[in-house]
Parts: C-alpha cells; structure tokens; sequence
C-alpha cells in the first residue's frame, strides 16, 4: 500500500469513527428505567438475588438512609454514593402522622407536592438514560409506600417491580403453619385502618359475617391499637380465638413469637417490649 493510499485508509477511518456516536451518547438517547425493588423484611439474605443486583447495576438509588447502614450490618453493600434522597420524607414518619392529625389539608398538600418532586426527579433522571431503583421495605405490593404513595399517576410502562418476601411470608415461616390449613375459607389481610377507619368510623359488621367462617385474620400496622382490636374482635369471636404475634418477623436473632387467645392477648403483650414490628396473624394457623 502506497503512503498516499494509507493516508486516504486512515483518513475515511477516521471520519467514520468521528461520525459514530460514543458509548455515553448511546446511552443517554436510551431512555432510562425504574425498578421498584422490594427489599425483604430484614437483609439481604431474604432479599431477591436479581433485586440485589439491580441495586448494584443502578445508577441512581432512592431508599432511606438506614437502608444502606441495615444491609452493612449482614455485610452487603449497598453504595452510599448512589443515594441521591430519602423519598419517604413528608410521606411516612411520626412528624407526617401528626401533621395528618392536625392539619389533614396541609398534610395533602405537602404529600402531593413530594410525590410531584420526587416523580420529576426520576423522570428528568430516566431521561438521562439512567437506571434507577426505589427501595421498597418488604414486599411493594403489600402496604409498600412505594406503589401506594409516590408513584401514584406514574406510566406504568416506564417502571418494573421487583417483588420482595412479605412480614406475612415470614411470619408464616416462623409459625411454622399454613396460613391456609386445611379448612380455611381464605386469608383476610389488611390493616386496622383499612379495616375501621382512619378514627375507626367504618362499620365493624364485617366481622360478625367473617366469624362465620374458619379464617387467617392477618392485620398490618395493628400493635398500637391492640386494645381497639381485641375489643372489636370480642364482640363476635370467642375468647378461645387463637392469636399469635410475630414480632420481628424474618431477622434473625431477633424474631419472637407470642401465641395466645383473644381472652389473654392484651394482658400477654404487656410483657413483649416492642410497639411497632409485630404481626397480627388470628386463626387455626396460630395455634
């Protein structure tokens, strides 16, 4: 090959490679994706594998700042540098409670301009070609304030949802039963407030035609207002209905299990020092 003819190779080669867009700008024409990642109860070791790998893939993480300071202590990274936010801030904690009680507008208000700022960020972040995942406690189909709360309204093409083991799994897992023996009509899960009201206003009726049937009563959210519950309960279940409270449910070291009966469950949890990671199952599975 003649040194003019090189010359020519090199130069078409050249202009060829300039013309072909880089890796990043492939990249950014991409359009990004969210995952919604559930995180299990407790640590990783009741985490998905490909839910781990996700948060190692993506680029940019939402989750609390105790998330990352949780999963250290089983030894699992997860990078620090990554977490741009706390998306639950102004959506979840005491303060929001209170503020729910004593101003409901303001607390709307300040809800929805979050969940606005917070699906602005992602979307503006998706458009940048990145990935990005929202950690979710537990698994986001069931009370996750993820699905719940901050993508309300979101294109649900834009997103995919990584499930993650339930408290209801897990408590399963230490009462060693079935939550769906043998006779069992089905498995009622919910929580206090879904279940009677915010002020417990709604109708208890329910119960009476649910007392009819052999149940798993499973109830989120219920260690607050165990005295309400067993009081409504009473009114249509006998004081012999067993009840178990799965108390840490999946960490290891940790968990606790309380079985009793309706009759004996407020005198019996006096003695348990936690008020906020309990499940309420209720039925033959308690036993």
């Amino acid at each position: 090959m003649t040194a003019r003819r090189f010359l020519a190779s090199c130069t078409l080669l050249l202009f060829t490679l300039l013309l072909l867009p880089s890796q990043a700008a492939l990249r950014a024409a991409e359009p990004g994706k969210l995952y919604v990642v559930g995180m299990g109860p407790a640590g990783p070791d009741l985490t998905a594998p490909r839910a781990l790998a996700v948060i190692e893939k993506a680029d940019v993480l939402l989750c609390s700042p105790r998330m990352p300071q949780r999963f250290a202590a089983f030894g699992t990274h997860i990078d620090p540098r990554k977490v741009a936010f706390d998306p639950w801030e102004k959506i979840l904690g005491n303060e929001v409670r209170d503020l729910k009680k004593k101003d409901p507008t303001l607390w709307a208000k300040e809800r929805d301009a979050r969940i606005e700022e917070v699906q602005g960020f992602i979307l503006e972040r998706l458009k940048e070609g990145k990935t990005v995942a929202l950690l979710d406690g537990g698994d986001p189909c069931v009370y996750g304030p993820s699905l719940q709360y901050l993508l309300q309204g979101f294109d649900d093409a834009r997103f995919e949802v990584i499930p993650g083991m339930g408290a209801f799994n897990a408590a399963g897992a230490a009462l060693k039963r079935s939550l769906t023996p043998e006779n069992a009509r089905f498995v009622f899960l919910t929580s206090p407030e879904s279940l009677f009201g915010e002020s417990w206003e709604k109708d208890d009726g329910i119960l009476k035609d649910l007392a009819k049937y052999e149940t798993t009563m499973i109830l989120y959210m219920s260690l607050k207002t165990l005295d309400r519950i067993a009081e409504r309960l009473s009114r249509y279940y006998p004081a012999d209905l067993p009840i178990a409270i799965v108390y840490y449910a999946g960490y290891s070291g940790k968990e606790t299990v309380l079985r009793t009966r309706l009759g004996s469950l407020l005198e019996d949890v006096k003695a348990m020092d936690e008020n906020w990671l309990g499940l309420f199952v209720a039925g033959a599975c308690a036993k």
